[in-house]
């Protein structure tokens, strides 16, 4: 009896690790923005792992396998609903082929059956119950008295020989609701430390007033960049007078101007961004570096200037300006492929587009 519930409590203790890892790897996923085909494959991929190595260690600890649905259930709490019904019905196939080794007719329709009430215990549960905590442990509970109900007829799940079905229930219903417990606890406060990471490193990176990269990440990302053989475009544009708004308007319109052309540029520029560009960046005051894949487009200047025409028909701030903006325009291949120098370069040709009267493009030669 010692020697059982000891074991009982080395399970919930391993549970309770692989629970923790799947949910923050799922939430990971969940918010990922590395825009990966493969990640839908992933979720279910890294679930079944965690669920079979739950299961084992369940059977080699306990002699059976219990809370197999403890880690679907947490899922739909706390990370995402869709993915977890998915998940509920994967689970007792995981058991039936990994763990059972032999699969009978009624195995097969008990196994469904507890899947299908687990859904329902969930559904119903959230609907129903406000305090979240408590939905969980309600919906855990009645998970774990119809597993026992159904014991009968699935292999694996309870050992009559060493405890009663009473004992069974108050031992799996009590390491459930503290498991759950735990696990939620514990969640939170990680989740909450990468939230606080995640908002630091956007002060770190992030241009507040723009949402764009800031000169921080430019330096990170151009200005010690180190060679590599990749055709890069850098594309530097100028609001063309923006100094005459803040002295005439103040800086709160002059503000208010920028927000209007960062939302313009993101509209216009960041849908052309491939996985691997590295963005928009607000260099300082009212300009901004794209960053861009040459090979996206045919005639860069061609795509640039219609914006520029769009952007002309746009009323800006509270007086309902309309102004243009400069751009000069250079590529890494022209430079051995040294951004600081393709920078340079484009600094250069924006230099020359203010020089001949503002709202030019100037593009480096043989484009």
């Amino acid at each position: 009896m010692i020697t059982y519930l000891f074991s009982y409590i080395i399970l919930m203790v391993i549970i309770m690790n692989l629970a923790i890892s799947t949910l923050i790897s799922m939430k990971f996923l969940l918010y990922s923005d590395s825009g990966s085909r493969y990640e839908q494959w992933i979720k279910p991929i890294i679930y079944v792992a965690m669920l079979y190595t739950a299961m084992s260690v369940s059977y080699h600890f306990i002699g059976v396998v219990a809370h197999e649905y403890l880690l679907a259930l947490l899922i739909f709490y706390l990370v995402d609903k869709k993915q977890a019904i998915i998940l509920v019905i994967i689970t007792p196939f995981v058991r039936m082929l990994f763990v059972d080794g032999h699969l009978t007719v009624i195995n097969i329709v008990a196994s469904l059956a507890v899947a299908v009430m687990v859904i329902i215990y969930m559904e119903v549960s959230d609907k129903l119950i406000a305090n979240q905590t408590l939905s969980m442990i309600i919906s855990e509970v009645l998970i774990v008295a119809t597993n026992l109900f159904l014991a009968p007829y699935i292999p694996h799940v309870v050992i009559y020989s060493i405890f009663n079905q009473p004992t069974n229930w108050i031992i799996r219903a009590s390491v459930a609701v503290i498991t759950l417990l735990i696990v939620r606890k514990v969640y939170f406060q990680v989740t909450t430390l990468q939230n606080n990471n995640t908002e630091l490193q956007k002060e770190v990176s992030f241009d507040k007033l723009t949402g764009f990269f800031n000169y921080k990440k430019f330096e990170q990302d151009v200005l010690t960049n180190v060679d590599e053989n990749v055709d890069v475009g850098i594309a530097i544009l100028d609001l063309d007078y923006f100094k005459n708004v803040n002295d005439t308007y103040g800086h709160e319109v002059g503000n208010q101007v920028l927000r209007q052309f960062s939302i313009f540029l993101r509209e216009n520029l960041a849908y052309k961004l491939s996985p691997t560009d590295l963005g928009i960046y607000r260099y300082g005051g009212e300009e901004f570096v794209w960053i861009f894949n040459p090979s996206m487009f045919t005639d860069v200047k061609h795509f640039l200037k219609n914006i520029q025409n769009d952007f002309l028909e746009i009323p800006l701030g509270d007086k309902g300006h309309h102004m243009s903006f400069s751009v000069g325009i250079s590529f890494s291949r022209h430079h051995k492929y040294n951004l600081k120098l393709t920078f340079d370069a484009a600094d250069d040709l924006l230099y020359r587009s203010k020089k001949n009267g503002r709202g030019h493009i100037v593009v480096e030669n043989d484009y």
